[in-house]
């Protein structure tokens, strides 16, 4: 019976999931390794990976594009952003994504509240970049409305 409820509860939160990649996969890759340090966050916030300039279409034109995405759940997380691929040079196609050598901008869904918020980041390794390679992000940090002060 818990497994039953375990498989309702996965499948009801991955048909709310607010940030949800709509890009195909590329084989071009970076890894944004969220660390267990990151405290800002709940259990159920959603994470979305975005290329402020990334390729958005099969013409090539660019804009802001979401490239990865998951769910906090307290422990690290491993999410690999989807870079774009340009074979028109070959006569090939334009497939979305990341543009290599951007910085990702990240956002949070706020699941208590369901509020979206661009954050900042802090790096154990890595520059923050689409560039093939990994960043490691050691905290986020956003103004989630609580009072911290003790009062």
């Amino acid at each position: 019976m818990k497994s039953f409820i375990t498989t309702l509860l996965f499948i009801g939160l991955a048909f709310n999931q607010h940030f949800t990649v709509n890009i195909d996969e590329t084989g071009s890759s970076t890894l944004f390794i969220f660390e267990d340090t990151i405290s800002s966050l709940s259990a159920g916030d959603e994470i979305g990976l975005f290329d402020a300039n990334g390729i958005i279409d099969a013409d090539g034109n660019t804009g802001e594009i979401l490239v990865g995405a998951g769910i906090w759940n307290g422990d690290q997380l491993n999410l690999a952003s989807i870079g774009s691929v340009d074979l028109s040079a070959f006569g090939g196609p334009i497939i979305p994504g990341a543009n290599e050598g951007n910085n990702m901008m990240l956002k949070i869904w706020d699941a208590s509240k369901s509020e979206e918020h661009i954050v900042e980041y802090s790096i154990a390794s890595g520059t923050g970049a689409f560039n093939g390679l990994f960043t490691a992000i050691e905290d986020i940090f956003y103004d989630s409305g609580e009072d911290d002060s003790g009062d």
